[in-house]
């Protein structure tokens, strides 16, 4: 093949193949002659490496103030944050699951999905991983731009915001977590 008939790539390629070769090369004379070097020469050499090494410390960064609006939008993000949820299809292959989508929380046990989202097909089984743990899904609904998922109810016992304990039914003991 000659030199002239390889295309653009091919000669990019080339290139750097070349250079990473003439890197190899020059790294490999500079220890071998750094190594046969009298100590008159390598011990100013490797001070001045020392000191160059030294001085590339990493330094603070400074950030820039944030504006009020700014300042409020992140504190309304970091509250949104366990509201997040993902939708993912149990057993997509043999050995993982498949992440379909991530959306909100809209209460009444309702998750928006920002995406369209496809009713589950027979055999397969759709589940919302979030702070409370993984839930399954009871409903698809596809709406214009946007998916919205109905979860199978779990009856949870509401936690006594004070006191750390559940709030048993009617006629019982409240339990201590």
């Amino acid at each position: 093949m000659d030199l002239k008939e390889l295309n653009k790539s091919q000669l990019i390629l080339l290139a750097v193949l070349l250079s990473f070769v003439t890197s190899i090369a020059t790294g490999i004379t500079t220890v071998t002659l750094m190594q046969q070097a009298p100590s008159s020469v390598t011990v100013p050499i490797t001070r001045i490496v020392r000191e160059t090494v030294g001085q590339i410390a990493p330094t603070q960064v400074n950030t820039p103030a944030l504006s009020a609006d700014q300042t409020k939008l992140l504190e309304d993000l970091k509250a949104i944050k366990p509201l997040q949820v993902t939708l993912i299809l149990k057993g997509a292959t043999a050995d993982q699951d498949k992440t379909l989508g991530t959306g909100l929380f809209l209460g009444d046990n309702k998750v928006v999905i920002a995406s369209l989202i496809p009713a589950p097909q027979a055999g397969e089984t759709y589940v919302v991983k979030s702070v409370l743990g993984e839930q399954k899904v009871s409903k698809v609904t596809q709406e214009k731009d946007f998916t919205i998922i109905e979860l199978v109810k779990t009856d949870i016992p509401p936690v006594a915001p004070t006191t750390g304990t559940t709030v048993p039914p009617t006629g019982t003991t409240p339990v201590t977590q």
